[in-house]
């Protein structure tokens, strides 16, 4: 609820500077709502609220598993991810790519910013060579920078703009200096 209310305050906000914006859906990882807030000379603001489903990247949580002291001694069988939450912001800078006869306006960007992500994770693991299974819940909490770059067209009718873009996020917390990738696609309604 409070997302949609920040969403609603920079929207609000906007209109009332006469700035160009948009919201819409994003599709990738993460999945969610996205808001977009363009600047003069060509700058703009994102903010992301989004989740993924609990079957994206096994493999970091797997070695996340390896990675913490707690376990040091214990063999991972398995886990379940719950509650997943992303929060980013970034700044992006925007340069028009100029096509001879094209309608609308074909944009790629690039920037930087900052994602905090919160995940539920289960793990079941054994202790040695017992028969029995352990479990336990770990808050995951993924924090750092990142670097974006993307490309945007912007329909010339109707105020819509379709997106396609990745990023790399250098993790400062859980597991430090470790690089991620991410990939999106997505639209957003510009009013």
């Amino acid at each position: 609820m409070r997302s949609v209310m920040v969403i609603l305050f920079l929207a609000t906000t906007a209109i009332a500077f006469g700035q160009k914006q948009g919201i819409g859906l994003r599709v990738g990882n993460p999945l969610g709502l996205t808001y977009k807030r363009y600047l003069p000379n060509d700058r703009a603001f994102e903010f992301i609220f989004g989740t993924a489903p609990g079957g994206w990247n096994k493999n970091y949580y797997k070695n996340s598993f390896k990675d913490l002291d707690d376990y040091e001694s214990n063999s991972y069988l398995s886990h379940d991810v719950e509650s997943t939450v992303y929060f980013q912001a970034r700044y992006l800078f925007d340069y028009n790519i100029p096509v001879e006869g094209m309608v609308g306006k074909l944009d790629w960007y690039w920037g930087a910013g900052a994602l905090l992500k919160f995940a539920k994770v289960n793990y079941r693991y054994q202790f040695g060579d017992a028969p029995a299974n352990l479990y336990d819940t770990r808050t995951d909490i993924d924090f750092g920078p990142e670097g974006i770059a993307g490309m945007e067209y912007t329909f010339d009718d109707i105020p819509l703009t379709i997106f396609g873009e990745v990023s790399v996020l250098l993790e400062f917390a859980d597991r430090p200096l470790t690089f991620r990738a991410f990939a999106a696609a997505g639209a957003r309604f510009n009013f």
